[in-house]
């Protein structure tokens, strides 16, 4: 299979493979590639052996994780019996070519592997792990951009099996810190049961532990060097997951990119000149890397300061006056009866001294049309041709409708004022009075003692006081299986009245949240204890299933299940009577299907009534 992917080959008839690239796992082949459809550079692997199938099935996994800190994963697919992964290019020094210098900074150390926690917790969330994480497979970009590739990938090649939730996250975090403690120190600490060999030297070890960072390196602060003792220790004590280590190393500055620049140009095998332009001027001069480069300016030069550099006497270019005929003359199209040009004649009637600064001053004479002027000599004209525009003496007047919009406005208020008085000076109940010679209902023959009163007449009991209308205070999301909840940076959506923004939970292969969870939803807080009778969703989707109950997001499946239904574009859940309660809990027990065919809610509204 080996012989069948070399320079030249169109993969699936689209990916033209370039040249190869350097990799650290046996079976595959990495090479430089180019889209054709696209026209577009991407990095293709070659899955010639092993665990083709499990290796495939991770990268579509992958596929659905969308981080910036993550290489995003652009296509799947077999080729006569090959499979191949096609994912963007990775532009940037590795970890591993970074520490061949010396360690990094601490601060830089911090920031690089805290950057990869973040983007690995947002994978963990979507439950998917990366299992096998060194110092290869982080990258640092021109642009300061940190890059983790092989997620999940790598490990299905390797061969590593999957635990449990938490045991995979462990994994991931234990590998975060000891990349952790080869940016500190330039030395990999390896594990146990590493199955893949890495290019950095070994970290010494100790008792069965890695040797603390600041027993190697100087200068290196205390949080970080008990981190790495405590965490590759013998004992599992640290971070858990990749959001823990987050939490461990925050806050963390900017990372410095004229630190990586001659790493990053070695990298890319390009020059330090070219490295420096595609860089967009990041990297700094060797004499002092902290340097801030100066802006780029772009010289201006005015109108007018160009025209004033003319040498004197030279005429500067503009827009001669309009010209104004004079009153009582006749307005000579071609030039005047002894031959002078038109401009002259629009000097003069302007009063300009000065030539026209857009003619030469010799400019011959435009003799007459010999033609007779039909202007001058033709009948039925005078001698002014603007006779006929000549303003009158005396201005017409024109109508004022002021006066009779007032008029107007005036009637409509007598006439709302007339009704005003007849509403309020009317019998009461909207009753007119009673005309001469006609009895009102108050002077009725009162009933006799013995007739039995009528219903109307008996006092009603007294109707039960209503609460205050629903009014939704706040919404959280909520997990049962992760207590900070799902997508929460932006659940305030769902309530904020706009129907064009929304929120959206993760999104998953599956409508049964692929076997991950029985569930997921939102916790509606009203701004007091009141009764209520139904609630609206409205939703970019349809299909899956919500329920309603009158609970709280900590314990969703308590508590009778109000209403439930099928999802669609408007949801309309009635209660068969109504609740009093101050929380509901919106319960999805199933996705809908979105316009994209993704399955994953979309809740653009939230009403209860």
């Amino acid at each position: 299979m080996t012989e069948e992917v070399g320079r030249g080959t169109v993969l699936a008839g689209r990916y033209r493979v370039v040249d190869p690239l350097p990799t650290d796992l046996a079976g595959v082949s990495v090479w430089h590639a180019t889209d054709l459809i696209l026209d577009r550079p991407v990095r293709v692997r070659v899955l010639q052996s092993g665990a083709v199938a499990p290796a495939l099935d991770a990268a579509r996994r992958a596929a659905l994780v969308t981080d910036a800190r993550l290489v995003r994963v652009l296509d799947v697919g077999m080729h006569e019996g090959v499979g191949y992964v096609v994912s963007e290019q990775i532009t940037g020094a590795s970890l591993a070519q970074l520490v061949e210098r010396g360690p990094l900074t601490p601060d830089q150390a911090r920031a690089v592997v805290g950057e990869a926690a973040a983007a690995l917790e947002v994978a963990r969330r979507r439950g998917v792990h990366h299992l096998a994480l060194r110092p290869a497979v982080v990258h640092v970009s021109a642009d300061g951009r940190v890059l983790v590739s092989g997620l999940a990938i790598d490990a299905a090649l390797l061969g590593i099996a999957h635990g449990d939730a938490r045991a995979t996250s462990r994994s991931d975090t234990v590998d975060l810190v000891r990349l952790l403690y080869t940016g500190l120190t330039g030395r990999w600490p390896a594990g146990r049961d590493d199955v893949h060999e890495s290019s950095v030297q070994p970290a010494p070890v100790l008792d069965g532990a890695p040797v603390a960072p600041g027993e190697l390196v100087a200068d290196v602060p205390n949080d970080l060097d008990t981190l790495c003792a405590v965490t590759l220790g013998p004992h599992e004590d640290g971070p858990h997951t990749p959001g823990d280590l987050v939490h461990e190393l925050e806050p963390w500055g900017e990372i410095r990119v004229g630190r990586f620049a001659d790493d990053t140009d070695a990298a890319a095998g390009v020059g330090g000149a070219v490295a420096a332009a595609a860089a967009g001027g990041l990297a700094a001069p060797e004499s002092d890397p902290e340097r801030p480069t100066a802006p780029v300016r772009v010289a201006r030069q005015s109108v007018r300061s160009a025209f004033e550099e003319l040498p004197a006497g030279v005429p500067r270019p503009g827009t001669p006056p309009p010209a104004v005929p004079a009153r009582g003359s006749s307005f000579p199209p071609r030039g005047d009866a002894r031959g002078t040009p038109p401009t002259a004649v629009v000097g003069a009637a302007s009063g300009a001294a000065a030539p026209p600064p857009s003619l030469p001053a010799a400019l011959p004479p435009v003799a007459r049309n010999p033609e007779p002027d039909l202007w001058d000599d033709g009948p039925g004209f005078t001698d002014d041709p603007f006779a006929f525009v000549e303003q009158e003496d005396e201005p017409r007047r024109r109508f004022d409708p002021t006066a009779l919009v007032l008029v107007i406005v005036g009637i409509a208020v007598l006439i709302g004022l007339i009704f005003a008085a007849r509403a309020l000076f009317a019998a009461p109940g909207g009753e007119r009075e009673p005309a001469a010679g006609e009895t009102s209902s108050e002077q009725q023959p009162e009933p006799s003692g013995d007739a039995a009163p009528s219903p109307a007449d008996e006092p009603s009991e007294e109707a039960p006081q209503a609460g205050p209308p629903p009014v939704i205070a706040s919404v959280r999301t909520f997990d049962p299986t992760d207590p900070a909840g799902e997508r929460v940076e932006n659940v305030e959506l769902a309530v904020d009245g706009d129907p064009s923004t929304f929120w959206f939970s993760y999104t998953y292969k599956a409508p049964d949240f692929a076997g991950l969870k029985e569930g997921m939803g939102l916790e509606l807080t009203l701004a007091a204890e009141s009764p209520v009778s139904g609630v609206t969703l409205h939703v970019n989707g349809t299909g899956g299933n919500v329920e309603v109950r009158a609970t709280s997001g900590d314990t969703p499946t308590q508590g009778d299940v109000l209403a439930s239904g099928t999802l669609s574009q408007d949801t309309l859940l009635t209660f068969s009577e109504p609740v009093t309660t101050s929380t509901l809990v919106l319960y999805f027990t199933e996705l809908p299907t979105n316009p994209a065919g993704l399955f994953r809610v979309e809740v653009t509204e939230i009403t209860v009534s």
